[in-house]
């Protein structure tokens, strides 16, 4: 984890070597010109000695001031008004259509000039950079509410979880604009031999367990799907891949098994993920996890057997 360093530490620390350098440059020239005035003193007049040392070491000192105050000013240049300037350009920029038509070319633009800032400074500068991140997201997020006629054409019914039409808008509308983001594809294992031979009811209790068990986990930065008939997703924002994914992992192992110990088979979950950061593209990150979910799937059907 990258170490953070403050803007008071930085402009302490800035300040302090600047002063060290003041100090250390008046007792240079007061050794050097000084001890020549001294010297000079016995053979001439010491009070035009005293006037030559006052004069040299002034101009001296205000060379040295001059050459501080311009450090100082690229300094703060640098890491305050060059990055707020920056952030101004790119929060002023963002504009969302009132049609609600978010995929048009100039809003995607403008709404990606704030990630692709890419501010790491580890100060209060990045700071106000992530909060005005999530910001972005959470007004995104806020829009896509607004839009929506009801509460049905977002959600899956059976499950009470989001559907594919909620998925879709925001692989459109929110995921792009995200540093981070983690996808896991979840599949049932063996769900259709519960249908089989233990009736639909029994099928539709395991969905629901499952449903139940996503619903728990679900926040604003876990996102939880039914996609369609036994296959689900989780979307993490803001998570590293080793986090979202030892996540996931836990998730599945206390889910354990869906089905009635009393079986002669089992019915678990299989599942597989996939991670992007930077320039996100959603439905690639969605497919690498479908694809390391049905390899996933094909090993845990031949350790369950049935």
């Amino acid at each position: 984890m990258k170490k953070r360093s403050s803007l008071r530490k930085k402009t302490i620390t800035t300040m302090t070597v600047c002063i060290t350098v003041l100090v250390i440059f008046s007792i240079v020239v007061s050794y050097l010109f000084y001890s020549n005035a001294i010297t000079l003193g016995v053979t001439s007049d010491p009070e035009a000695d005293r006037r030559s040392f006052f004069l040299i070491f002034t101009c001296a000192e205000i060379l040295v001031a001059i050459l501080l105050i311009s450090v100082a000013s690229v300094f703060f240049d640098m890491y305050v008004v060059k990055p707020v300037k920056r952030l101004t350009e790119a929060i002023s920029s963002i504009e969302y259509d009132r049609a609600g038509n978010y995929d048009e070319r100039e809003s995607k633009q403008s709404r990606l000039a704030l990630k692709n800032l890419g501010i790491d400074s580890g100060d209060e500068i990045e700071e106000l950079y992530r909060a005005l991140q999530k910001f972005q997201v959470d007004t995104s997020e806020f829009l896509l509410d607004m839009q929506k006629g009801s509460w049905e054409e977002e959600h899956d019914t059976m499950t009470m979880l989001d559907n594919k039409e909620k998925y879709e808008k925001r692989a459109r509308e929110v995921y792009p604009y995200v540093d981070r983001l983690y996808i896991a594809s979840l599949n049932i294992v063996n769900l259709h031999i519960v249908n089989e031979r233990l009736g639909v009811e029994a099928g539709d209790s395991i969905m629901a367990k499952v449903a139940r068990e996503l619903r728990r986990i679900s926040s604003d930065k876990i996102h939880t799907y039914r996609i369609v008939d036994d296959h689900f997703l989780v979307i993490m924002v803001g998570v590293t891949k080793e986090d979202g994914h030892a996540f996931i992992k836990r998730w599945v192992e206390r889910v354990g098994r869906l089905n009635r110990g009393s079986d002669n088979f089992e019915c678990g979950i299989a599942w597989g993920d996939a991670y992007g950061e930077g320039n996100l593209d959603v439905d690639d990150i969605y497919k690498h996890a479908d694809t390391d979910m049905y390899v996933n799937e094909i090993k845990l059907k031949n350790e369950l057997g049935a």
